[in-house]
């Protein structure tokens, strides 16, 4: 066999594809069945599962040099299993490209098929994680600032905010404020940026319990002011997905934060994702003191 017959994601592939990606994903919201499925517009994602392996292609990535893959996940040979990918990359007269690998996987490559491969460090995907604990109080000196400001919001607010989890309930709400937010923004953001991230938000809210999302809604007088969910990445990390508030609300995102942490107690981390290089986003994730950074490769195949 020289090739993998990739397919399109489905609903019912959730609980397979999770099951891969819990065991092997080490926490990274790239490996996750939610990122695949309702970014298959950004990323075009086809799976193959053979041999006991998860295969990935994402084809919104290739190019006429390179097909472009996740890592192979599963249980066995995992040298076998990326030459299959080799394999298949051949069928299709491409060089091989790997896109957000961690370090595991880099290494692995480095010595099992030395010189084959050029590995890069691409800071923008790194993925930050914080301890769940600390991020529902806030504890310790070093966040000292964000226990005040979180203080202060309340002392601003609280007699006319209320928190409540999101339900079918509210999600038609929620809907009504991402759609004023991406107004807001419109002239100052791209646009294509935001039209297509209202489309997941409204996909994620169809398919919120089936998902197995948990989030929570700001409101301040009935008005809903902001809101933040995500999901498991099993027992060691939750994917904080989505976040947004009404700015106009002093310190409403680092409220967002604590609530929303407390949304995951079973969970030892919450994974905040990428800052995608952006230099506010990198410096406001910082702020938070990270327990660590998921450190992500791209691996190239090096011509003949």
């Amino acid at each position: 066999m020289t090739g993998l017959d990739f397919r399109p994601l489905s609903l019912e592939d959730k609980e397979t594809v999770d099951s891969y990606m819990i065991e092997n994903g080490d926490g990274s919201c790239q490996h996750s069945f939610v990122s695949m499925y309702f970014h298959q517009e950004k990323y075009g994602d086809r799976i193959c599962i053979q041999n006991g392996f998860l295969y990935t292609l994402r084809t919104a990535f290739c190019d006429e040099e390179y097909r472009v893959y996740l890592a192979p996940m599963g249980k066995g040979d995992l040298k076998e299993a990326y030459e299959q990918v080799f394999r298949d990359a051949a069928a299709h007269q491409k060089k091989v490209k790997f896109f957000t690998i961690t370090q595991a996987h880099a290494d692995f490559l480095d010595q099992e098929f030395p010189q084959r491969f050029i590995s890069e460090n691409s800071r923008e995907y790194g993925e930050y994680f914080y301890k769940t604990e600390k991020m529902m109080t806030f504890s310790g000196g070093e966040l000292s600032k964000r226990r005040r400001e979180i203080n202060q919001f309340w002392t601003l607010y609280g007699e006319h905010v209320t928190v409540e989890s999101i339900s079918p309930e509210n999600a038609e709400e929620i809907r009504d404020f991402e759609h004023a937010w991406v107004e807001s923004y419109r002239e100052t953001h791209d646009e294509d940026d935001l039209l297509r991230e209202e489309r997941m938000i409204a996909m994620h809210l169809e398919q919120f319990g089936n998902m197995g999302f948990r989030g929570v809604l700001l409101r301040y007088d009935g008005e809903v002011i902001g809101f933040t969910y995500g999901a498991k990445l099993g027992d060691y990390a939750f994917d904080d997905i989505v976040e947004k508030g009404n700015r106009t609300y002093k310190n409403i995102h680092k409220v967002l934060r604590k609530e929303m942490a407390k949304q995951c107690q079973d969970c030892r981390y919450i994974n905040v994702e990428e800052d995608l290089g952006i230099k506010m986003l990198r410096d406001m994730k910082l702020q938070y003191q990270p327990e660590f950074l998921l450190a992500k490769f791209i691996a190239y195949e090096r011509s003949a």
